[in-house]
């Protein structure tokens, strides 16, 4: 379960009272150390690099447990998990659409699509609209693996991720991870860094 609204203050109040931080492995605190005097030299404040580099390790981790627990019990890596989910509910999609949702390449999307297909979860057709173009479509197998998959999922989101919030940190953590989605919905990928 997750904690209590102890918390109830001010934002500052919760701002400045932190869960006690866990014990590090020696070498572990070490490199952490060191990477955060690197942020601190190249201009960020304690909070910003500590804010940062917590993000940073706890999204990799995050990834990374549940990666691996999806293919232990499924066979079934992350990203398959969001294909097929996103299959299963917005039906048939150009090969494009899943480039994009995926974040990867249209030739890295091509090799995980066959993948999947020799498992008989996905088939490609042709778009009734347009023969030129290819559309994936899910398969009843990878309806039945989606579900069970995503039930793991949610398991995983919510022992790891959800328990260990309170309603009030959910809200801050969403709110501004939504800022962020926004700001970086508007950046031109070809355009050069911002301006210091």
């Amino acid at each position: 379960m997750h904690h209590d609204d102890a918390d109830s203050g001010s934002s500052a109040q919760w701002a400045g009272d932190p869960l006690p931080r866990p014990e590090w492995e020696p070498r572990a605190a070490q490199a952490r150390g060191s990477t955060h005097r690197r942020y601190l030299s190249l201009g960020f404040d304690d909070i910003e690099a500590d804010a940062w580099l917590q993000f940073d390790s706890v999204a990799l981790a995050l990834q990374s447990v549940v990666n691996r627990a999806l293919l232990q019990h499924h066979n079934l890596s992350l990203a398959d998990v969001q294909l097929l989910s996103h299959l299963k509910s917005r039906g048939p999609s150009k090969m494009g659409t899943l480039a994009d949702l995926l974040l990867v390449t249209p030739s890295a999307l091509t090799q995980q699509i066959q993948r999947l297909e020799r498992r008989q979860l996905v088939r490609r057709n042709a778009s009734d609209d347009d023969g030129r173009r290819v559309l994936a479509t899910i398969t009843k197998e990878g309806v039945r693996l989606t579900t069970a998959s995503l039930e793991t999922y949610a398991r995983l989101v919510r022992v790891h991720f959800l328990d260990e919030l309170s309603r009030r940190q959910m809200i801050a953590l969403g709110d501004g991870c939504r800022r962020i989605s926004a700001r970086l919905r508007t950046v031109d990928s070809a355009r050069d860094l911002p301006d210091t």
